[in-house]
Protein backbone atom coordinates (compact mmCIF):
# COMPACT_ATOMS: atom_id res chain seq x y z
CA UNK A 1 0.00 0.00 0.00
CA UNK A 2 1.41 3.30 -0.72
CA UNK A 3 2.36 5.89 1.56
CA UNK A 4 1.79 9.25 -0.01
CA UNK A 5 -0.84 11.54 0.98
CA UNK A 6 -2.85 13.53 -0.88
CA UNK A 7 -3.48 16.98 0.61
CA UNK A 8 -6.04 18.92 -0.94
CA UNK A 9 -7.94 22.14 0.73
CA UNK A 10 -11.15 23.89 0.12
CA UNK A 11 -10.00 25.39 -2.69
CA UNK A 12 -9.35 22.09 -4.51
CA UNK A 13 -13.05 21.35 -4.14
CA UNK A 14 -15.19 22.61 -6.69
CA UNK A 15 -18.07 21.72 -9.79
CA UNK A 16 -18.14 22.83 -12.62
CA UNK A 17 -21.14 24.36 -14.16
CA UNK A 18 -22.51 24.55 -17.79
CA UNK A 19 -22.76 28.26 -19.32
CA UNK A 20 -23.21 29.88 -22.57
CA UNK A 21 -19.88 29.65 -23.67
CA UNK A 22 -20.88 32.06 -26.23
CA UNK A 23 -21.99 34.99 -23.37
CA UNK A 24 -18.59 34.65 -21.53
CA UNK A 25 -16.90 34.76 -24.99
CA UNK A 26 -18.13 38.10 -25.62
CA UNK A 27 -17.22 39.03 -22.19
CA UNK A 28 -13.64 38.34 -22.32
CA UNK A 29 -13.71 40.66 -25.85
CA UNK A 30 -14.98 43.32 -24.29
CA UNK A 31 -12.60 43.59 -21.21
CA UNK A 32 -9.46 42.48 -22.65
CA UNK A 33 -10.37 45.16 -26.02
CA UNK A 34 -10.64 47.39 -22.38
CA UNK A 35 -7.35 46.15 -21.17
CA UNK A 36 -6.31 46.92 -24.91
CA UNK A 37 -7.03 50.43 -24.28
CA UNK A 38 -4.76 51.11 -21.04
CA UNK A 39 -2.26 49.19 -21.31
CA UNK A 40 -1.21 50.33 -24.96
CA UNK A 41 0.67 48.38 -27.38
CA UNK A 42 0.66 45.01 -25.54
CA UNK A 43 -2.44 43.43 -27.76
CA UNK A 44 -0.86 40.65 -29.18
CA UNK A 45 0.69 39.57 -25.38
CA UNK A 46 -3.27 40.32 -24.34
CA UNK A 47 -4.42 37.62 -27.06
CA UNK A 48 -1.89 35.03 -25.97
CA UNK A 49 -3.10 35.81 -22.21
CA UNK A 50 -6.23 34.64 -23.57
CA UNK A 51 -5.22 31.65 -25.52
CA UNK A 52 -3.22 30.70 -22.38
CA UNK A 53 -6.57 31.38 -20.21
CA UNK A 54 -8.51 28.55 -22.41
CA UNK A 55 -6.11 26.06 -22.64
CA UNK A 56 -5.23 25.67 -19.41
CA UNK A 57 -1.67 26.68 -20.09
CA UNK A 58 0.60 29.90 -18.56
CA UNK A 59 2.16 33.30 -20.48
CA UNK A 60 6.08 33.91 -19.86
CA UNK A 61 6.94 37.88 -20.79
CA UNK A 62 10.50 39.36 -21.23
CA UNK A 63 11.71 42.71 -20.98
CA UNK A 64 13.01 45.53 -19.36
CA UNK A 65 12.06 46.83 -15.94
CA UNK A 66 9.68 49.55 -16.27
CA UNK A 67 7.57 48.28 -19.29
CA UNK A 68 4.50 47.88 -17.71
CA UNK A 69 4.48 43.98 -16.90
CA UNK A 70 3.45 44.61 -13.70
CA UNK A 71 0.81 46.58 -14.72
CA UNK A 72 -0.82 44.63 -17.46
CA UNK A 73 -1.06 41.96 -15.26
CA UNK A 74 -2.81 43.33 -12.77
CA UNK A 75 -5.58 44.70 -15.27
CA UNK A 76 -5.72 41.04 -16.31
CA UNK A 77 -6.52 39.61 -13.16
CA UNK A 78 -8.82 42.09 -11.74
CA UNK A 79 -11.19 40.79 -14.41
CA UNK A 80 -11.56 37.67 -12.31
CA UNK A 81 -10.77 39.25 -8.95
CA UNK A 82 -13.82 41.03 -9.39
CA UNK A 83 -16.02 37.90 -9.51
CA UNK A 84 -13.83 36.42 -6.06
CA UNK A 85 -11.27 34.95 -7.69
CA UNK A 86 -7.95 34.37 -5.82
CA UNK A 87 -4.79 35.85 -7.28
CA UNK A 88 -0.93 34.88 -5.90
CA UNK A 89 1.28 37.41 -6.50
CA UNK A 90 5.53 37.41 -5.93
CA UNK A 91 8.62 38.91 -6.68
CA UNK A 92 10.97 36.09 -6.76
CA UNK A 93 14.33 36.02 -4.64
CA UNK A 94 17.45 33.84 -4.86
CA UNK A 95 16.71 33.80 -1.26
CA UNK A 96 13.66 32.23 -1.78
CA UNK A 97 11.87 29.39 0.55
CA UNK A 98 9.42 26.72 -0.16
CA UNK A 99 7.64 28.74 2.42
CA UNK A 100 7.29 32.21 0.55
CA UNK A 101 5.29 30.23 -2.49
CA UNK A 102 3.83 27.26 -0.65
CA UNK A 103 2.87 28.13 3.10
CA UNK A 104 4.98 27.52 5.84
CA UNK A 105 5.12 24.21 7.90
CA UNK A 106 2.60 23.75 10.44
CA UNK A 107 4.64 23.98 13.34
CA UNK A 108 1.86 23.15 16.08
CA UNK A 109 0.63 20.01 14.00
CA UNK A 110 4.33 18.85 13.88
CA UNK A 111 4.97 19.09 17.66
CA UNK A 112 1.74 17.52 17.93
CA UNK A 113 1.53 15.06 15.87
CA UNK A 114 4.42 14.68 14.16
CA UNK A 115 2.87 15.25 10.62
CA UNK A 116 4.93 17.89 8.52
CA UNK A 117 2.63 19.27 6.00
CA UNK A 118 2.31 22.63 4.93
CA UNK A 119 -0.48 25.80 5.58
CA UNK A 120 -1.59 26.49 2.07
CA UNK A 121 -3.97 29.17 3.01
CA UNK A 122 -2.50 32.69 0.86
CA UNK A 123 -0.03 30.68 -1.04
CA UNK A 124 0.09 30.04 -4.99
CA UNK A 125 -1.54 26.20 -4.35
CA UNK A 126 -4.83 27.90 -3.30
CA UNK A 127 -4.61 30.33 -5.60
CA UNK A 128 -6.73 30.66 -9.22
CA UNK A 129 -4.04 32.72 -10.64
CA UNK A 130 -0.76 33.68 -9.71
CA UNK A 131 2.09 36.59 -11.09
CA UNK A 132 5.97 35.32 -10.66
CA UNK A 133 7.58 38.49 -11.50
CA UNK A 134 11.94 38.26 -11.71
CA UNK A 135 11.66 34.65 -11.95
CA UNK A 136 14.39 33.85 -12.79
CA UNK A 137 15.98 35.91 -9.49
CA UNK A 138 15.00 32.60 -7.71
CA UNK A 139 17.25 29.56 -7.41
CA UNK A 140 16.82 26.26 -8.95
CA UNK A 141 15.11 24.52 -6.35
CA UNK A 142 11.87 26.87 -5.90
CA UNK A 143 12.33 26.18 -10.40
CA UNK A 144 12.14 22.72 -10.28
CA UNK A 145 8.86 22.99 -7.59
CA UNK A 146 7.34 25.98 -10.14
CA UNK A 147 7.65 23.66 -12.81
CA UNK A 148 5.81 20.41 -11.47
CA UNK A 149 3.35 23.38 -10.52
CA UNK A 150 2.96 24.34 -14.40
CA UNK A 151 2.29 20.86 -15.44
CA UNK A 152 0.96 18.83 -12.92
CA UNK A 153 -0.44 21.72 -10.30
CA UNK A 154 1.02 19.66 -7.88
CA UNK A 155 3.71 20.15 -5.35
CA UNK A 156 5.59 16.87 -4.18
CA UNK A 157 7.66 17.22 -0.50
CA UNK A 158 8.24 13.65 0.70
CA UNK A 159 4.88 11.44 1.05
CA UNK A 160 3.10 14.69 0.78
CA UNK A 161 0.89 15.48 -2.34
CA UNK A 162 -0.21 18.84 -2.50
CA UNK A 163 -3.02 19.65 -5.12
CA UNK A 164 -2.98 23.11 -6.19
CA UNK A 165 -6.25 25.02 -7.67
CA UNK A 166 -3.68 26.63 -9.93
CA UNK A 167 -5.36 27.74 -13.67
CA UNK A 168 -3.18 29.73 -15.26
CA UNK A 169 0.18 31.61 -14.59
CA UNK A 170 2.08 34.62 -15.60
CA UNK A 171 5.69 34.96 -15.09
CA UNK A 172 7.77 37.65 -16.07
CA UNK A 173 11.38 38.41 -16.30
CA UNK A 174 14.20 41.23 -17.04
CA UNK A 175 16.59 38.34 -18.70
CA UNK A 176 16.21 34.41 -20.03
CA UNK A 177 18.87 32.27 -18.31
CA UNK A 178 19.58 29.54 -19.56
CA UNK A 179 20.24 26.01 -18.22
CA UNK A 180 18.89 22.85 -17.88
CA UNK A 181 16.73 23.68 -15.35
CA UNK A 182 15.30 26.81 -16.55
CA UNK A 183 14.89 25.44 -20.15
CA UNK A 184 12.31 22.81 -18.74
CA UNK A 185 10.70 25.58 -16.84
CA UNK A 186 10.40 27.83 -20.22
CA UNK A 187 9.32 24.79 -21.79
CA UNK A 188 6.20 24.96 -19.46
CA UNK A 189 5.21 28.26 -20.54
CA UNK A 190 2.96 27.62 -23.52
CA UNK A 191 3.11 31.09 -24.86
CA UNK A 192 5.78 33.16 -24.54
CA UNK A 193 6.45 37.09 -25.55
CA UNK A 194 9.50 39.75 -25.38
CA UNK A 195 8.48 42.85 -24.74
CA UNK A 196 10.18 46.07 -26.65
CA UNK A 197 10.03 49.71 -24.98
CA UNK A 198 7.88 51.29 -27.32
CA UNK A 199 9.48 54.36 -28.78
CA UNK A 200 7.92 56.28 -31.77
CA UNK A 201 6.02 59.39 -30.90
CA UNK A 202 2.37 58.25 -31.98
CA UNK A 203 2.80 55.28 -29.44
CA UNK A 204 4.24 57.38 -26.88
CA UNK A 205 1.03 59.81 -26.99
CA UNK A 206 -0.99 57.24 -26.43
CA UNK A 207 0.44 55.94 -23.55
CA UNK A 208 0.34 59.45 -22.09
CA UNK A 209 -3.07 59.56 -22.55
CA UNK A 210 -3.69 56.23 -21.06
CA UNK A 211 -1.21 57.18 -17.84
CA UNK A 212 -3.17 60.51 -17.81
CA UNK A 213 -6.79 58.71 -18.28
CA UNK A 214 -5.88 56.50 -15.15
CA UNK A 215 -4.67 58.92 -12.65
CA UNK A 216 -7.28 59.40 -10.04
CA UNK A 217 -9.74 57.02 -12.00
CA UNK A 218 -9.08 53.26 -11.90
CA UNK A 219 -11.80 51.92 -13.84
CA UNK A 220 -12.14 48.65 -13.05
CA UNK A 221 -13.87 45.59 -15.14
CA UNK A 222 -17.46 46.23 -16.04
CA UNK A 223 -18.35 42.85 -16.45
CA UNK A 224 -16.45 40.78 -14.41
CA UNK A 225 -15.21 36.76 -15.38
CA UNK A 226 -15.02 34.08 -12.81
CA UNK A 227 -13.35 31.63 -12.36
CA UNK A 228 -16.04 28.66 -12.91
CA UNK A 229 -16.64 30.35 -16.35
CA UNK A 230 -12.80 30.20 -17.56
CA UNK A 231 -12.93 26.68 -16.41
CA UNK A 232 -15.89 26.14 -18.59
CA UNK A 233 -14.22 27.43 -22.02
CA UNK A 234 -11.48 25.84 -21.40
CA UNK A 235 -13.35 22.59 -21.07
CA UNK A 236 -14.93 23.32 -24.10
CA UNK A 237 -11.39 23.86 -25.92
CA UNK A 238 -10.24 20.97 -24.33
CA UNK A 239 -12.95 18.31 -25.48
CA UNK A 240 -14.45 17.89 -22.55
CA UNK A 241 -17.68 19.12 -22.90
CA UNK A 242 -19.94 16.34 -24.22
CA UNK A 243 -22.84 18.78 -26.06
CA UNK A 244 -19.86 20.88 -27.82
CA UNK A 245 -17.30 20.40 -30.11
CA UNK A 246 -14.73 23.03 -31.76
CA UNK A 247 -13.79 20.72 -34.73
CA UNK A 248 -11.24 20.34 -36.43
CA UNK A 249 -10.94 18.40 -39.46
CA UNK A 250 -8.18 16.03 -41.05
CA UNK A 251 -7.43 18.52 -43.88
CA UNK A 252 -6.68 21.47 -41.22
CA UNK A 253 -5.18 18.84 -38.84
CA UNK A 254 -2.80 17.66 -41.69
CA UNK A 255 -1.65 20.95 -42.76
CA UNK A 256 -1.26 22.09 -39.40
CA UNK A 257 1.40 18.96 -39.34
CA UNK A 258 3.02 20.02 -42.71
CA UNK A 259 3.28 23.60 -41.93
CA UNK A 260 4.63 22.87 -38.44
CA UNK A 261 7.64 20.06 -39.52
CA UNK A 262 8.52 22.97 -42.39
CA UNK A 263 9.12 25.40 -40.26
CA UNK A 264 10.97 23.69 -38.10
CA UNK A 265 13.22 22.22 -41.03
CA UNK A 266 13.64 26.01 -42.14
CA UNK A 267 14.84 26.89 -38.44
CA UNK A 268 17.30 24.38 -38.43
CA UNK A 269 19.05 25.37 -41.63
CA UNK A 270 18.41 29.05 -40.17
CA UNK A 271 19.87 28.55 -36.85
CA UNK A 272 21.61 25.51 -35.59
CA UNK A 273 19.82 23.72 -33.39
CA UNK A 274 16.34 24.98 -33.07
CA UNK A 275 13.70 23.21 -30.86
CA UNK A 276 10.44 22.68 -30.55
CA UNK A 277 9.65 20.11 -27.27
CA UNK A 278 7.11 17.71 -28.62
CA UNK A 279 5.24 19.42 -25.41
CA UNK A 280 4.89 22.21 -27.34
CA UNK A 281 3.82 20.66 -30.55
CA UNK A 282 0.85 19.04 -28.85
CA UNK A 283 -0.41 21.66 -27.52
CA UNK A 284 -0.83 23.56 -30.69
CA UNK A 285 -4.54 21.92 -31.39
CA UNK A 286 -6.01 23.29 -28.56
CA UNK A 287 -4.40 26.54 -29.45
CA UNK A 288 -6.11 26.69 -32.42
CA UNK A 289 -9.24 25.72 -31.22
CA UNK A 290 -8.72 28.53 -28.31
CA UNK A 291 -8.23 30.81 -31.47
CA UNK A 292 -11.83 29.78 -33.26
CA UNK A 293 -13.47 30.07 -30.20
CA UNK A 294 -12.32 33.56 -29.04
CA UNK A 295 -13.41 34.45 -33.20
CA UNK A 296 -16.75 32.97 -32.45
CA UNK A 297 -16.97 30.19 -34.37
CA UNK A 298 -16.32 26.28 -33.25
CA UNK A 299 -14.88 24.83 -36.55
CA UNK A 300 -10.98 25.51 -37.00
CA UNK A 301 -10.57 27.09 -40.59
CA UNK A 302 -7.35 27.03 -42.12
CA UNK A 303 -7.08 30.87 -41.98
CA UNK A 304 -6.10 30.04 -38.18
CA UNK A 305 -3.33 28.00 -39.29
CA UNK A 306 -0.81 31.52 -39.18
CA UNK A 307 -2.03 32.19 -35.58
CA UNK A 308 -0.29 29.06 -34.46
CA UNK A 309 3.26 31.72 -34.42
CA UNK A 310 1.91 32.97 -30.74
CA UNK A 311 2.51 29.40 -29.07
CA UNK A 312 5.42 28.41 -31.69
CA UNK A 313 7.97 31.61 -31.66
CA UNK A 314 8.80 33.48 -28.66
CA UNK A 315 6.78 36.52 -29.80
CA UNK A 316 8.95 39.92 -30.09
CA UNK A 317 12.20 38.54 -29.88
CA UNK A 318 13.20 36.89 -33.23
CA UNK A 319 11.97 38.90 -36.49
CA UNK A 320 13.34 35.73 -38.39
CA UNK A 321 11.77 33.56 -36.42
CA UNK A 322 8.41 34.93 -37.04
CA UNK A 323 9.10 35.54 -40.68
CA UNK A 324 9.62 32.14 -41.01
CA UNK A 325 7.06 31.00 -39.62
CA UNK A 326 4.62 33.28 -41.75
CA UNK A 327 6.40 32.49 -45.12
CA UNK A 328 6.10 28.92 -44.00
CA UNK A 329 1.73 28.77 -43.59
CA UNK A 330 1.47 31.18 -46.22
CA UNK A 331 3.43 28.90 -48.82
CA UNK A 332 2.09 25.44 -47.51
CA UNK A 333 -2.03 27.06 -47.45
CA UNK A 334 -1.50 28.50 -50.83
CA UNK A 335 0.25 25.22 -52.10
CA UNK A 336 -2.79 23.10 -51.02
CA UNK A 337 -4.94 25.83 -53.16
CA UNK A 338 -3.02 25.32 -56.22
CA UNK A 339 -2.62 22.13 -56.99
CA UNK A 340 -6.09 20.12 -57.38
CA UNK A 341 -4.13 17.13 -57.19
CA UNK A 342 -2.50 17.77 -53.32
CA UNK A 343 -5.62 18.63 -52.45
CA UNK A 344 -7.84 15.79 -53.64
CA UNK A 345 -4.88 12.82 -52.08
CA UNK A 346 -4.96 14.25 -49.17
CA UNK A 347 -8.78 14.11 -48.49
CA UNK A 348 -8.61 10.43 -50.13
CA UNK A 349 -6.16 9.63 -47.52
CA UNK A 350 -7.73 10.74 -44.40
CA UNK A 351 -10.82 9.24 -45.80
CA UNK A 352 -9.38 6.11 -46.37
CA UNK A 353 -7.72 6.48 -42.90
CA UNK A 354 -11.15 7.30 -41.15
CA UNK A 355 -12.63 3.86 -43.01
CA UNK A 356 -10.06 2.15 -41.45
CA UNK A 357 -10.44 3.24 -37.99
CA UNK A 358 -14.03 2.98 -38.47
CA UNK A 359 -13.55 -1.19 -39.11
CA UNK A 360 -10.73 -1.46 -36.71
CA UNK A 361 -13.36 -0.75 -34.34
CA UNK A 362 -16.28 -3.02 -35.62
CA UNK A 363 -15.14 -5.15 -38.58
CA UNK A 364 -19.03 -6.05 -38.98
CA UNK A 365 -19.56 -2.44 -40.28
CA UNK A 366 -17.58 -3.71 -43.76
CA UNK A 367 -20.97 -3.33 -45.11
CA UNK A 368 -22.64 -0.01 -43.76
CA UNK A 369 -19.87 2.65 -44.16
CA UNK A 370 -21.10 5.98 -45.07
CA UNK A 371 -19.03 8.02 -46.65
CA UNK A 372 -21.14 11.02 -45.89
CA UNK A 373 -21.23 10.56 -42.17
CA UNK A 374 -16.63 11.27 -42.06
CA UNK A 375 -17.41 15.01 -42.61
CA UNK A 376 -14.74 15.64 -44.93
CA UNK A 377 -14.72 18.74 -47.46
CA UNK A 378 -14.50 17.36 -51.09
CA UNK A 379 -11.92 18.99 -52.85
CA UNK A 380 -13.38 18.65 -56.84
CA UNK A 381 -17.07 17.36 -57.63
CA UNK A 382 -17.92 13.61 -58.26
CA UNK A 383 -14.98 12.85 -55.81
CA UNK A 384 -16.86 11.12 -53.31
CA UNK A 385 -19.06 9.53 -55.89
CA UNK A 386 -15.38 7.85 -57.73
CA UNK A 387 -14.15 6.81 -53.86
CA UNK A 388 -17.73 5.13 -53.36
CA UNK A 389 -17.48 3.26 -56.43
CA UNK A 390 -14.23 1.59 -55.19
CA UNK A 391 -15.25 0.97 -52.02
CA UNK A 392 -18.55 -0.87 -52.46
CA UNK A 393 -20.86 -2.22 -49.44
CA UNK A 394 -19.32 -5.58 -48.48
CA UNK A 395 -20.56 -7.92 -45.95
CA UNK A 396 -16.49 -9.54 -46.21
CA UNK A 397 -14.24 -7.20 -44.20
CA UNK A 398 -11.30 -9.21 -46.35
CA UNK A 399 -12.77 -7.80 -49.43
CA UNK A 400 -13.16 -4.36 -48.05
CA UNK A 401 -9.35 -4.19 -46.98
CA UNK A 402 -8.74 -5.76 -50.61
CA UNK A 403 -10.53 -2.59 -52.27
CA UNK A 404 -8.82 -0.21 -49.72
CA UNK A 405 -5.86 -1.45 -50.69
CA UNK A 406 -6.09 -1.44 -54.41
CA UNK A 407 -6.99 2.61 -53.86
CA UNK A 408 -3.34 2.91 -52.47
CA UNK A 409 -1.64 1.08 -54.79
CA UNK A 410 -3.25 2.99 -57.59
CA UNK A 411 -2.37 6.27 -55.94
CA UNK A 412 0.32 8.67 -57.42
CA UNK A 413 2.08 10.86 -54.19
CA UNK A 414 2.03 14.53 -55.38
CA UNK A 415 4.94 15.22 -52.52
CA UNK A 416 6.55 13.65 -49.78
CA UNK A 417 4.27 14.55 -47.05
CA UNK A 418 1.08 12.55 -49.35
CA UNK A 419 4.11 9.76 -49.77
CA UNK A 420 4.09 9.91 -45.53
CA UNK A 421 0.70 9.61 -45.44
CA UNK A 422 0.35 6.67 -47.95
CA UNK A 423 2.87 4.94 -45.65
CA UNK A 424 1.05 5.71 -42.85
CA UNK A 425 -2.29 4.45 -44.26
CA UNK A 426 -0.50 1.24 -45.60
CA UNK A 427 0.65 0.48 -42.06
CA UNK A 428 -3.00 0.80 -40.57
CA UNK A 429 -4.43 -1.71 -42.78
CA UNK A 430 -1.43 -4.37 -42.39
CA UNK A 431 -2.95 -3.83 -38.55
CA UNK A 432 -6.76 -4.02 -40.03
CA UNK A 433 -5.88 -7.38 -41.91
CA UNK A 434 -4.07 -8.92 -38.79
CA UNK A 435 -6.70 -8.22 -36.84
CA UNK A 436 -9.33 -9.97 -39.29
CA UNK A 437 -6.94 -12.57 -39.79
CA UNK A 438 -6.68 -13.10 -35.63
CA UNK A 439 -10.71 -12.79 -35.38
CA UNK A 440 -9.61 -10.42 -32.24
CA UNK A 441 -8.61 -7.00 -31.30
CA UNK A 442 -5.16 -7.78 -29.92
CA UNK A 443 -3.22 -6.18 -32.59
CA UNK A 444 -0.95 -4.28 -30.25
CA UNK A 445 0.82 -7.51 -29.47
CA UNK A 446 1.64 -8.39 -32.76
CA UNK A 447 2.94 -5.20 -34.54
Amino acid sequence: MSNVRHVRTSATQYYFTAFDYQQIVAKMREEFARVADKVIGRDLIIMQFACALLTRQHLMLLGRTGIAKSLLANELFEIFKASGAKTFSIKASVEDTKDNYFGPIDIPRYRDEGVKVRRTRGSVLEADFAFLDELFDTNEQILRDIMLLLSDRMLFEGSERYHARLHTCMAASNYLRLNEVTEAVVDRFAYRSVIASESDAFTQYRIDRSFMGMQGKGRGPMKPISRDEIDYLSRVVCGEVGDINIEVSDEVLYLKNIILRYFIDRMKKAKGGYYISPRRQALVINHLRAWALLDGRTKVEEKDLPQMNMMLCMVGADDEEEKIFAKTAEETIRYLHSDETFRKQLVLLTTVLNVIEILKANPKRAETINLEALGVVPPQKGWKEELAAKLTRQDDLSVTVEQLRKILADLKPANLYIQELADGCHKQLRELSALHLSGDGATFWKR
